[in-house]
């Protein structure tokens, strides 16, 4: 297992092999990469790093190898969906590296936009 750098510092997120079928998967459990509402990026006096630590978390995210997608909540990787496809002898749903880099992006993307917002300008930055 890896911890994984996230918004509440490195939590339990596991990146680790299981075997299934005869074959070894690489599996990720993600956390919680989510920017909630009200998350303070930027000049947070309670968690000054929090937005270099989603930096890091998305950065180790991007980089481990992933076949099998799960997630602290189903709806992260479609859970009722690819359960509802298991059947026996044929190919496993929830093995879905593709399922697994969109969602990292489009969470990346949700932080970068937020963070983008919460940045000073240049001109309200220069402004007395």
């Amino acid at each position: 297992m890896m911890p994984i750098p996230s918004r509440s510092h490195f939590t339990a997120e596991p990146a680790t092999k299981i075997p299934d079928a005869g074959r070894i998967f690489d599996a990720v459990i993600i956390g919680s990469p989510n920017v909630n509402a009200g998350y303070k990026l930027v000049n947070n006096p309670h968690y000054p790093e929090i937005a270099a630590d989603f930096e890091r978390t998305f950065r180790v995210l991007k980089s481990l190898p992933c076949d099998l997608f799960l997630g602290a909540h189903g709806d992260y990787f479609d859970m009722l969906t690819k359960r509802a496809h298991l059947r026996p002898g044929g190919p496993n749903p929830f093995v879905d590296p593709a399922g697994y880099r969109k969602y990292v992006a489009e969470k990346e993307q949700a932080f970068r936009s937020e963070l983008a917002k919460q940045k000073p300008t240049a001109q309200s930055a220069s402004a007395p």
